[in-house]
């Protein structure tokens, strides 16, 4: 892992942020915030005092150092991908998926901590689709970029689980400050200042990390990988602005959509192995 590639990814991962919803608010037809707005909401975040919990339990600041290192440390399993030798890169599977849920678990582990009734609902949700895509996950990158085909099966079942994991549209809405409704800000509503700057900066590098893993399985069909990151970047407010956020109980249907099209794709892998 290139830590040039890493250290960009830790300056820009708050713009990935911004330039996703200021192109989905101009796709709604509103201005929409700058680019640059991910960085003065931290930076607004970093100047107050810090809250963690209800209670101020000691949890809350052990959750959110071991979700924002296993964000870190994701981005030394990513694959290199601004260089000529992509196709050649491997990817550690099991550990990615393992400190992604690793980033959740702690997540999951301080809402409970503030003892709200409203963190704990978004917690069951966070759970479910947790249960639900984790298999997409896995089975997406083991078949990733052994065939063309596959790869493009493989990318799009990613891209579903992207869509989980980053709290997107149709399955989450970040522009939403309706308890019931919220699910990811929904289990931090009892954080604020430097800790939930960090609870916020964590889930943009996890949302980065899952960017580049979309796109380094697209490119196994030939396309430049830096040009597949470009695209998914700009699929996700495309999607958000013209999909509805679906009913929660719609949500298992998306998932086992993901779950078959990662299963044709590890088909085609055997397939070929055989062959």
């Amino acid at each position: 892992m290139s830590v040039v590639q890493i250290l960009a990814i830790l300056a820009f991962a708050p713009l990935l942020q911004g330039a996703i919803a200021s192109l989905r608010a101009r796709l709604s037809g509103r201005p929409g915030p700058p680019f640059l707005q991910p960085y003065r909401d931290l930076t607004k975040l970093l100047r107050k005092a810090p809250r963690a919990g209800r209670f101020g339990s000691p949890t809350g600041f052990l959750a959110v150092g071991i979700a924002l290192g296993s964000s870190v440390a994701i981005l030394f399993l990513l694959p290199q991908v601004f260089s000529a030798g992509v196709r050649a890169n491997a990817l550690d599977v099991v550990a990615l998926v393992l400190f992604f849920a690793l980033g959740r678990a702690a997540m999951v582990v301080a809402a409970l901590d503030t003892g709200s009734s409203f963190s704990a609902m978004a917690v069951g949700r966070e759970i479910a689709f947790a249960a639900i895509v984790e298999a997409p996950f896995l089975l997406a990158l083991l078949a990733a970029r052994s065939t063309q085909a596959s790869a493009l099966l493989a990318g799009s079942a990613l891209f579903i689980v992207l869509l989980f994991e980053t709290a997107r549209v149709p399955i989450d809405n970040q522009e939403t400050h309706y308890e019931l409704t919220m699910i990811h800000e929904g289990m931090l509503l009892e954080y604020a200042g430097p800790v939930f700057a960090a609870w916020q900066y964590a889930a943009q590098l996890r949302q980065a990390a899952m960017a580049i893993l979309v796109a380094f399985v697209f490119a196994g069909s030939g396309l430049p990988a830096p040009l597949c990151l470009i695209a998914v970047a700009a699929a996700i407010p495309f999607v958000e602005a013209f999909q509805a956020k679906m009913r929660l109980f719609e949500l298992p249907h998306l998932a086992s959509a993901a779950t078959l099209l990662a299963i044709a794709a590890m088909g085609i892998d055997i397939i070929g192995a055989a062959r």
